[in-house]
């Protein structure tokens, strides 16, 4: 019985012949010929066990014109992958190193398939960018195993692990100009078809563990759709399903071929594809590109912690004795300064913080979990103005304060849920000082040293507004580090755009969308002009 992968040798015997035929190259064609035949004799290939020799002639189609591999030192170590996980004791050619990389390159599906310009101009980019990879896989060591291991599930090809390098460069804050955000990049329809939630304090295409879910979810049903080609499944997942179908079917009605290397598509899509295969290549053979791949552990790196209720983040990190920046790259879904007040929420913490984090929370009060802050209603305000003004949401004011419309009278005290800073795990933190009977700003402020203007400011308070035993002060300039997340984007202007529509729809202002664009803002923006944009994309 032949093994399944028994194809992708005889494609890999191929190539080795190819090799032949190009003068720089024939030392190459023994030594790729020896591994194809070495793995077809030990994995059952009976076509292959034989064969000793490949026809110098042989016409392959897949191959390219010009070899990529000109150095003999070079020599892949690896035959084709495999996927059936009964075959992996029989075939160790991959090199297991305590990395991810082998894993990756044994359940690969679309290695050595495929060969267009298209594919070819985006091998040559990618191998002259070292950099571009470092930059990339450092970031992705957060991710990448979860992502290898949720594809490995469900016995997906592992090029799909690869795909947020395209789509977002393993950026959990990534941020398009057509509203698509996260490392899967989910435009907002697209989310909510597939579940991902959003509100006030959680952006769903954000989470790392349920917008993986979310995209494998999608791609299984593209490749349902389109009868198990992944090409197509691929170009859907970036321009949508209708792209391709009307595209599919203009070329059926013309009496054309309907695989996505004939399709007309928009011209990102024509290059989406192949620059997923392009990667996928370079991390199965990265020596052939004289490329080195980061090396991320085939170990998790994260574990999820399930929190009751809500939990301030800058003091989360502070009981795992994490940086904050590296709590928030673990958990870009939350855009406030704490999970959300209304619902349990996950909280996705490094292994070898799990253990801290949990014995620190359970000695922690639970009402101490996130800040809580009180403001007396002054005349003129409104429960939107305090809302605003507090950068929480008028329904979750209502809710802290049980509050059954938005009425509110002079005088009354409202609570307002996660107003900025750690809760104080002892009253001489650094940042943060919990008011004591008999104090005054002013008396705080000297025993901080600070000016009460500072803190007038940082606690967000009025000239004359009352403090009370129990509240909580900031008391220093060096705060958590916020959520705030800046990203550029570029903007290419739409038919009826103007300068406060396009501000309006990125929460940003006109002045400085006119000073990034040193446009005059006299004249009319016209359609297909190119804006530069940044905005803080958890405020969108």
């Amino acid at each position: 019985m032949e093994r399944p992968f028994c194809g992708k040798v005889a494609r890999f015997a191929a190539l080795a012949a190819a090799y032949k035929t190009n003068e720089l190259n024939k030392i190459m064609y023994p030594r790729l010929l020896a591994v194809a035949i070495s793995v077809a004799i030990t994995s059952g290939c009976s076509q292959l066990q034989n064969q000793s020799v490949v026809d110098k002639d042989q016409d392959i189609e897949s191959l390219p014109s010009e070899p990529l591999i000109v150095e003999a030192d070079t020599l892949p170590t690896t035959s084709a992958p495999k996927r059936d996980t009964e075959d992996v004791a029989d075939f160790d050619a991959f090199g297991e190193d305590g990395t991810v990389w082998p894993r990756i390159r044994k359940n690969m599906d679309m290695i050595g398939e495929h060969d267009h310009p298209r594919l070819s101009r985006q091998l040559e980019w990618y191998a002259k960018h070292q950099t571009y990879f470092d930059r990339v896989f450092q970031r992705a060591e957060r991710y990448l195993y979860h992502i290898v291991k949720e594809v490995e599930a469900r016995n997906m090809p592992m090029e799909l692990a690869l795909l947020p390098v395209v789509e977002s460069a393993f950026d959990p804050f990534a941020y398009s100009n057509s509203h698509a955000a996260g490392l899967w990049q989910f435009i907002p329809g697209t989310a909510e078809r597939f579940g991902l939630e959003r509100n006030w304090w959680y952006e769903g295409r954000r989470d790392v563990v349920a917008a993986t879910t979310a995209a494998l979810d999608y791609l299984e049903y593209l490749n349902g759709l389109f009868d198990g080609d992944w090409l197509l499944a691929l170009a859907a997942y970036n321009s949508g399903e209708g792209t391709v179908r009307r595209a599919v079917k203009r070329n059926k009605d013309a009496g054309k071929p309907t695989d996505y290397w004939s399709l007309k598509l928009p011209k990102e899509t024509s290059a989406y594809v192949p620059q997923l295969l392009a990667v996928s290549e370079i991390v199965f053979a990265p020596d052939n590109y004289n490329i080195s791949l980061y090396e991320i552990a085939d170990a998790p790196y994260f574990e999820p912690v399930n929190l009751e209720g809500q939990l301030d983040l800058a003091l989360a990190a502070e009981m795992a004795g994490l940086d904050t920046k590296e709590l928030y790259l673990l958990n870009p879904a939350y855009n406030r300064l704490s999970t959300a007040s209304c619902a349990d929420h996950r909280l996705l913490l490094p292994v070898t913080s799990v253990e801290q984090f949990e014995v620190k929370l359970a000695q922690l009060p639970k009402e101490q979990w996130v800040a809580i802050r009180e403001y007396i209603v002054k005349p003129g305000d409104s429960l939107s103005r305090i809302a605003s003004n507090n950068k929480v949401s008028v329904k979750e004011l209502r809710r802290e304060n049980s509050l059954k419309n938005d009425l509110i009278r002079v005088g009354q005290v409202i609570k307002i849920p996660g107003a900025g800073g750690a809760a104080p795990l002892t009253a001489s933190h650094s940042s943060f000082y919990t008011v004591r009977n008999g104090d005054s700003l002013w008396e705080i402020a000297r025993a901080h040293d600070v000016r009460v203007k500072n803190l007038q400011a940082w606690n967000n308070l009025a000239p004359g507004d009352v403090i009370r035993p129990g509240q909580q002060l900031q008391v220093s300039a060096a705060t958590p580090e916020s959520f705030s997340v800046n990203r550029k984007v570029n903007y290419k202007v739409r038919r009826g755009d103007s300068l406060a529509r396009i501000a309006n729809k990125f929460n940003i202002r006109v002045n400085d969308i006119i000073s990034w664009n040193k446009i005059n803002p006299k004249k009319y923006l016209q359609p297909g002009q190119r804006l530069t944009l940044f905005v803080d994309i958890q405020k969108i």
